[in-house]
């Protein structure tokens, strides 16, 4: 692939700084999304028989198959809405006679999740294929159990030669069933220009998307939104830090502060030590009011570890409805989710309490990588998001 840049460059298609800024991609772990078959299969390291067009095609029949919910009224595609980027626009999930998720979880994008390695917010899932089986069986989801899934779907003569066609027999069972449903998950890829971009067609990006793409990985969101589907690799500490004032400071920063707070309530220092910038991140960091000679309440901790082994939910920017923390062991974990069609599947986080993208992106990078974006840096990260955006990819044919 660099060969190919290289060459490009050399005879004078395209500047310098669009080579560097692809080579700093790849380097920073992006890479486009397969452009057929093949190299789909490649990409997932698995063969054609476990991902044949035959299983691909019953499980998209599987996906949108109603009688797969007990109340037979819902399918996964209700939850999986491809016009909303693969999620449904909901702050939490529907399911079962009309139940929300007890949690206030909302619904992950089953989009591009062939490139994922962890499932679930809390990632307790490794597989697509495991993950396939619990929204079926979910109480408040599906709600439908594995016998009379495989019942159901035996009595449908339709299915009895896609069965044959797709595991050599006609016997149903829930294994094949999730199975199925998993490999035409397996080929709900998306493709945008951003991807072009990363093929060495440089005028595919204006130059706002290219400065997005430029702050999305020198500013730190690559850390952990990378690979093919710009995330859902591995399980993070959300939030790393909370506190409205000190996110944006470093741990060194804090302890001088406290430092010189401390000396002054001890007497050792005189109210004058604490410059009008140590007053104001007191002030509004921890106390109802910073002034010599006063009674100073403390109003909250700002140890977030701390606050996830108490199990509170102060410890997120915005409101954790539901009481969700992620994961139980390590505690505070959550999956990072895909950003591949992020703009279209709005409201955000696990609980959807945020409604904007440019909201989100803000809060990611105060409480995640502890720097304040600009307005401007904020709309060049959503105008190359934008550019990841793409349709769903045929490779059924």
């Amino acid at each position: 692939m660099k060969y190919i840049l290289f060459i490009l460059l050399a005879i004078n298609l395209f500047s310098n700084d669009d080579l560097k800024l692809v080579e700093l991609a790849y380097d920073s772990g992006l890479k486009p999304v397969p452009q057929n078959f093949e190299s789909l299969l490649k990409d997932l390291d698995t063969d054609a028989d476990s991902l044949s067009k035959d299983k691909i095609k019953l499980g998209k029949k599987l996906f949108f198959e109603k009688d797969l919910s007990l109340a037979k009224d819902i399918s996964c595609a209700s939850c999986h809405n491809f016009n909303l980027g693969g999620a449904d626009a909901k702050p939490t999930a529907i399911g079962h006679k009309n139940q929300e998720n007890p949690f206030h979880l909302n619904t992950p994008t089953v989009l591009n999740t062939a490139f994922s390695k962890k499932f679930f917010w809390n990632g307790r899932s490794q597989t697509l294929k495991n993950q396939a089986k619990g929204p079926l069986q979910a109480p408040f989801e599906m709600s439908i159990t594995p016998i009379l899934a495989e019942k159901r779907i035996s009595q449908n003569k339709a299915y009895k030669q896609m069965f044959i066609d797709a595991f050599g027999n006609d016997e149903v069972t829930f294994e094949k069933i999730a199975d199925a449903i998993s490999a035409y998950e397996k080929t709900l890829v998306t493709r945008g220009r951003y991807d072009d971009y990363l093929l060495g067609y440089f005028d595919k990006l204006t130059q706002n998307e290219k400065d997005g793409l430029k702050i999305f990985i020198t500013k730190g969101c690559v850390g952990c939104h990378n690979g093919i589907g710009l995330g859902g690799q591995v399980l993070r500490k959300f939030p790393l830090s909370y506190h409205t004032v000190w996110s944006m400071k470093k741990p060194k920063e804090i302890k001088e502060l406290l430092d010189k707070y401390n000396k002054y309530l001890n007497g050792l220092s005189s109210f004058k030590s604490l410059n009008k910038s140590d007053i104001k991140a007191l002030k509004d960091g921890f106390f109802t009011q910073i002034e010599e000679k006063k009674v100073l309440k403390v109003m909250r901790s700002s140890a977030c570890d701390e606050c996830h082994e108490k199990n509170t939910n102060d410890i997120f920017p915005f409101e954790n409805k539901g009481g969700f923390t992620g994961s139980q062991k390590p505690k505070g974990y959550f999956r990072v989710p895909l950003l591949r069609n992020v703009v279209d599947t709005k409201p955000y986080f696990h609980n959807g309490e945020v409604k904007e993208l440019k909201d989100a992106i803000k809060i990611m990078g105060k409480h995640q990588v502890r720097i304040d974006l600009s307005d401007d840096e904020i709309e060049n990260i959503i105008a190359f998001l934008k550019s990841v955006n793409g349709k769903i990819l045929d490779f059924t044919n």
